[in-house]
């Protein structure tokens, strides 16, 4: 339910995003940062540290920023770790007409366990100072035990040499493939490709970092569609009752079927998609329907539209010098 303000706010999506994580001064592996889960994994250093530093970027409707129903809008990151009851906002840097820049500063006494970090556009509306007029869609969360950069159960990513892996050679053309088989899906990102690894692991400017993410949201709505046709492979009805398949393939359902049967219970739409996938019944409609919940649950629509607002922001500024 979204809160209901007395004043103007913003229609538009704001998003927050990660772009490096610095330990002492010791830049931090990106395989540790994941954008689709919106995490930061921080348990694998192995030694003591003193300040963690999470460089951010913060982008909102340009268009809509510009109107003259808000003055001087204004962006500052928040850090809040709920089991120490720390707060903290950090002032970020106007780097053009809705977009912000700088980072937030985990100090090692202040936090256990995870905290979350936040992003919130203030500005001076009929008079008033200090307004929240837009909040980031996502929060993120910079986790101190987490081996992986997940909130939940997620998928495992590998790089892998295509051409010199038996068992990967037969896609070595393919940037990356989903192994939906074993126990848990594994996620084999190829090395071979020339430049991809660069792109995915080093956003140094903005046009980098806008490939990254597009780029990410694409594998990332292949990978949910992969995993839920596996799933669904692995369902069954029997005497018109659901079986449901356990493990991550029952996971993979429960979370995608809202997207496809809204109306109906789970177990009922389970019984519908078996059936239709059995009789062969509406396959353009689940389809359809697939691409929407993939390309929701991988925010790919959010992060297109987010990247051709910057696109423009660049094209029209290159247009102005």
């Amino acid at each position: 339910m979204r809160t209901a303000f007395p004043y103007p706010i913003l229609g538009g999506d704001v998003a927050l995003m990660v772009n490096e994580v610095w330990v002492d001064n010791i830049k931090l592996n990106l395989n540790l940062v994941s954008d689709f889960e919106r995490t930061v994994a921080l348990h694998s250093i192995k030694r003591d540290w003193d300040e963690i530093k999470v460089k951010v970027s913060v982008t909102g409707d340009a268009d809509e920023l510009a109107s003259d129903v808000w003055e001087s809008p204004t962006c500052i990151a928040t850090v809040r770790n709920r089991r120490t009851n720390v707060r903290l906002s950090f002032p970020l840097v106007r780097e053009g007409q809705g977009h912000w820049g700088g980072e937030v500063e985990l100090r090692r006494g202040e936090h256990v366990d995870r905290c979350e970090i936040d992003a919130l556009i203030v500005a001076r509306v009929n008079g008033v100072e200090g307004r929240l007029i837009g909040r980031a869609e996502s929060r993120w969360s910079a986790d101190f035990q987490a081996k992986q950069p997940v909130r939940q159960r997620s998928v495992k990513m590998i790089w892998k040499d295509f051409p010199d892996h038996p068992a990967l050679r037969e896609f070595r053309d393919d940037p990356w493939i989903l192994d939906a088989e074993q126990s848990e899906p594994v996620l084999y990102l190829n090395s071979s490709v020339e430049g991809f690894r660069a792109v995915l692991e080093n956003s140094s400017s903005t046009e980098r970092k806008l490939v990254r993410e597009v780029m990410a949201t694409q594998i990332a709505a292949e990978a949910w569609t992969a995993m839920f046709n596996a799933a669904l492979y692995a369902s069954a009805v029997n005497d018109g009752e659901p079986e449901w398949p356990g493990g991550w393939h029952e996971e993979i359902l429960r979370r995608m079927l809202p997207d496809f049967f809204p109306d109906i219970s789970p177990d009922e739409a389970l019984v519908e998609l078996v059936r239709r996938r059995t009789t062969g019944e509406s396959a353009s409609d689940l389809h359809a329907r697939l691409m929407h919940s993939a390309t929701r649950h991988s925010r790919k629509q959010k992060t297109v539209a987010s990247a051709a607002r910057t696109l423009a922001r660049m094209a029209d500024a290159k247009g102005d010098s």
